[in-house]
C-alpha cells in the first residue's frame, strides 16, 4: 500500500485499516477522475464515477466479505441494501470470502451448499454478471503443501448489463502475489499506453546495496588523472555517470521488468503445481520477488518529493569518495 501512495499519479485516497492480518480497504484515484464517495465501512467502499467527455455515470463498489462464516450473511445483506440505493450501471469487485460452486475450490472438505447458495442469491438479486478472468483458476491459497493445500476463488469482479454496454471489452487478470496468499486482480477495458521518456542520469539509492557499485565508480574515476579544476571534476563525474548508467542497464537491469517476469513465472508455477510438490521452489521465487519489491519501494521513495528529505541525498558522500 505504501509503495503505491508514493506514486504521484494517485494523490487521492480513502483507506480503512485492517484488523490484524485480515481486512482493510483502500481506494486511490488520480485528479482527473470525477469521483464522489457515497458510503463506506470496514467492509465496503461505494462511489459514483462520472466519465469525462460523455458524462456517463456508474457505480464502483469494493467489497470485503466477512471472513467469519457465521457473519458472512451480513455481507450479503449489505450488498442487497446497496443494490437499492442507486439505479446506475454497477461494477463490484473484491474479496468476497465465498465461492459460487465447488468448481471454484480444490482440496479439503466439501463446501456447504446453503453457504454457496446465499452468495448465488445475492449475485442474482443485484443482476451481476461475472467478468471471468485470465490466469490461475484460484485466487487464494493456504500456502501448504501436498494434501493439505487448499485453493479457492475468493476474489472476483461483477458488473451489471448496462455497465457492459459502455465498457465493451473488460478483462480481469489474476496475478500471483509474492507477499500475500491472495492473487491481485487487475481490471482493464483497453490496453494501457506505453510511453518511453528519455530521462537524465540520476544516482539510484538501491545501487549502494551492491558491492560492485563502488568498483564501477572507482574504475571510472581512476581511468584518467584527476584534475583540480572544475572542468576536470566535471569530466570525471560525467565518466562515472556514463559507467554507472551502462552498468545499471547491463547488470542491475530493470527492476520492474524483472519483477513482472518473475511474477509471471510464479503464476505459471502456481497454476501447474496443483498438488503442492513445488512449494519449496515457489517460496524461493516469492523471496526473490520480495527482494525486488524492496528495491522498487526504495526507488519510489527516492522519487517522491515528500519523502526525499527523509531518505536524504545519501549518494553525495559516496559518489565523491
Amino acid at each position: 500500500m505504501e509503495i503505491v501512495k508514493f506514486r504521484p499519479s494517485f494523490p487521492n485516497e480513502l483507506s480503512l485499516p485492517s484488523r490484524g492480518r485480515s481486512g482493510g480497504l483502500a481506494l486511490l484515484w488520480s485528479n482527473d477522475v470525477n469521483l464522489e464517495i457515497k458510503s463506506f465501512s470496514r467492509h465496503h467502499i461505494d462511489v459514483v464515477i462520472v466519465e469525462s467527455g460523455n458524462g456517463f455515470s456508474w457505480r464502483f463498489i469494493g467489497l470485503y466479505g466477512h471472513p467469519e462464516t457465521h457473519l458472512r450473511e451480513e455481507s450479503w445483506k449489505l450488498l442487497s441494501f446497496l443494490c437499492n440505493q442507486f439505479n446506475l450501471p454497477w461494477f463490484c469487485c473484491g474479496d468476497f470470502n465465498e465461492i459460487l460452486s465447488m468448481n471454484e475450490k480444490s482440496g479439503d472438505a466439501q463446501r456447504s451448499q446453503s453457504q454457496m447458495g446465499s452468495f448465488c442469491r445475492v449475485v442474482n438479486l443485484c443482476g451481476f454478471k461475472d467478468l471471468g478472468y485470465y490466469g490461475p483458476d484460484f485466487t487464494w491459497c493456504n500456502m501448504k503443501e501436498g494434501l493439505n493445500r487448499i485453493l479457492l476463488r475468493l476474489d472476483r469482479a461483477f458488473a451489471t448489463s448496462d455497465w457492459f454496454e459502455f465498457f465493451k471489452s473488460p478483462q480481469v487478470h489474476h496475478l500471483v502475489e509474492s507477499t500475500s496468499n491472495h492473487c491481485i486482480l487487475t481490471i482493464s477495458d483497453l490496453p494501457p499506453p506505453t510511453h518511453k521518456n528519455k530521462r537524465r542520469f540520476h544516482f539510484e539509492a538501491i545501487w549502494i546495496k551492491r558491492e560492485d557499485c563502488r568498483e564501477i565508480i572507482k574504475a571510472a574515476w581512476d581511468s584518467s588523472s584527476l584534475s583540480a579544476t572544475p572542468k576536470g571534476v566535471a569530466s570525471n563525474l560525467k565518466r562515472c555517470a556514463s559507467a554507472l548508467a551502462n552498468w545499471n542497464q547491463n547488470v542491475v537491469g530493470n527492476i520492474s521488468k524483472q519483477f513482472q517476469e518473475k511474477r509471471r513465472t510464479l503464476s505459471s508455477f502456481t497454476m501447474d503445481d496443483q498438488q503442492g510438490s513445488q512449494e519449496a521452489d515457489i517460496n524461493h521465487l516469492r523471496n526473490e520477488i520480495n527482494d525486488l519489491l524492496d528495491s522498487e519501494e526504495t526507488l519510489w521513495r527516492q522519487r517522491s518529493k515528500v519523502h526525499w528529505y527523509r531518505e536524504r541525498d545519501r549518494n553525495t558522500k559516496f559518489f565523491h569518495a
